[in-house]
């Protein structure tokens, strides 16, 4: 059985947030064989349909799927406490979407969390429920290295506007550095243009409430050897280790640092080499599709 990975349950806006983590996966599948499409309204009643995210759009589509016997897949992009509480409670989501995941779960015949925080609350709805690590994949290694020379950027911020992050892309541009920050959705070949002209990628929280440890957008950058500056006061785990990180307090001191006093290109390569070595993506998956989808040669 093939997949048909769809987007038709996000709002458009997202669905280049959502590009990276949908060639994650897309390319992890076709690593072991499985032929993938991608798209927005094309049901597949004879593929594994993949759904990422929440159904913002249409709250009721897991029911009819179930009802139509179409079989899905789902893959939790968020943080979900034991508690059922999301991202820290910092987005005030509306109850009715959580209640709609949880349905989504519920009928779907796998969830894959790329949180291993969210597991525990996500096997509450589906036991068929797996940690899927992102990691590394030479697909994702496409970004053109240039010369330090020709990087005019010091730090590149992509990712939703907010006031926060704008402020704090602000006083580190105060602080004398050259900070980009697009402050919307951009597309992937932009941002990839942007990076390949940055000397560090930036991930600053949402608010003050977050403390999300951006999985896709740290792979993505070591693949490619773009050192991340992670903002972050939480416990180290294989990603956090790969970055350089700072609370809120010692983000100018760290954002100076590292155009000063850290050598980013040996960190950059050193990272690099350790996820490469120690997540490599393609042999995970083999892991992630015996343990969830077994019937998938059937």
């Amino acid at each position: 059985m093939n997949v048909n990975i769809m987007l038709s349950n996000l709002k458009p806006h997202l669905w280049e947030m959502m590009a990276d983590s949908v060639r994650f996966v897309s390319c992890a599948l076709e690593s072991q064989g499985l032929e993938v499409r991608t798209g927005t309204s094309q049901l597949d009643p004879n593929a594994l349909n993949l759904f990422f995210d929440r159904f913002y759009t249409e709250p009721s589509f897991p029911n009819q799927l179930k009802m139509t016997g179409v079989k899905y897949g789902l893959v939790c992009t968020e943080a979900i406490a034991p508690d059922g509480t999301w991202n820290y409670g910092a987005e005030g989501d509306d109850p009715a979407t959580l209640a709609a995941f949880e349905l989504a779960a519920k009928n779907a015949e796998f969830v894959w969390c790329m949180l291993e925080e969210s597991v525990e609350a996500c096997s509450v709805m589906n036991p068929n429920t797996a940690y899927l690590p992102f990691g590394y994949l030479g697909q994702l290694e496409n970004i053109k290295q240039l010369p330090d020379d020709e990087r005019d950027i010091d730090f590149l911020m992509c990712g939703l506007p907010c006031d926060r992050r704008q402020r704090l892309v602000t006083e580190i541009s105060s602080a004398g550095h050259e900070v980009y920050y697009p402050a919307m959705p951009v597309p992937t070949y932009l941002r990839d243009a942007l990076m390949a002209r940055s000397r560090v990628n930036l991930s600053l929280q949402k608010t003050d409430h977050h403390s999300i440890v951006s999985v896709t957008r740290i792979c993505h950058s070591v693949i490619n050897r773009v050192p991340v500056l992670l903002e972050y006061t939480g416990a180290t785990n294989a990603y956090t280790d790969l970055c350089i990180t700072a609370g809120p307090d010692e983000l100018i001191q760290t954002a100076n640092d590292c155009m000063g006093d850290i050598d980013l290109a040996t960190l950059a390569e050193q990272s690099y080499e350790t996820l490469k070595a120690n997540l490599p993506m393609d042999k995970i998956m083999i892991e992630i599709l015996e343990t969830t989808w077994p019937a998938r040669n059937d």
